[in-house]
């Protein structure tokens, strides 16, 4: 009686993780399956696919969907085939990929620096251009002769009328 319980409860908890293979986790399962007939305790075929069905990790839903709509009744060994071929259709996760774990590598607020994870590249600031100062266009606008500009410090005109910054908006736009 100990034993089917236990069987039961283990059969229940399987949970393949993402990334694992497939194919020991149907056997773990198939081989609960076969212990509680065992126990004289049998499940049927689909109680077994459905379980087996519901423990595979979301990269699993389409396959899961296509077979729930097909309406398919399979073995667990046929089901078993169908998800190692499943298996090398589905994209796994590359190595390149970075993964950002929450509360690491981020700025803290107030004193102190701020913290790079292990293993994450920083971004290097590109080097800036020495803008040299150009004589502005005549400006309607009064103040605009006292302004400096912003990009290139020269007297005479504002940053929206500046030729250096007006020069690269064409030349990013082109």
């Amino acid at each position: 009686m100990q034993e089917r319980f236990e069987t039961v409860k283990n059969l229940h908890s399987c949970k393949m993780t993402e990334g694992a293979s497939v194919s020991p986790h149907v056997l773990n399962m198939k081989g609960y399956v076969d212990q509680l007939d065992r126990h004289r305790f049998p499940i049927s075929q689909e109680l077994a696919t459905n379980l087996i069905l519901n423990s595979l990790p979301d990269s699993y839903s389409q396959f899961v969907m296509n077979y729930n709509m097909n309406n398919m009744e399979k073995s667990i060994s046929e089901l078993h085939l169908m998800l190692k071929t499943a298996e090398q259709n589905i994209k796994k996760p590359s190595s390149n990929m970075l993964m950002i774990q929450k509360g690491k590598g981020m700025k803290k607020k107030g004193k102190g620096k701020a913290r790079v994870a292990k293993g994450v590249a920083t971004p290097v600031a590109k080097p800036v251009e020495q803008v040299k100062p150009q004589p502005a266009p005549a400006s309607k606008h009064p103040k605009e002769k006292e302004a400096n500009c912003h990009l290139c410090h020269a007297p005479g005109h504002w940053f929206r009328n500046c030729k250096h910054y007006l020069e690269d908006l064409k030349k990013k736009k082109g």
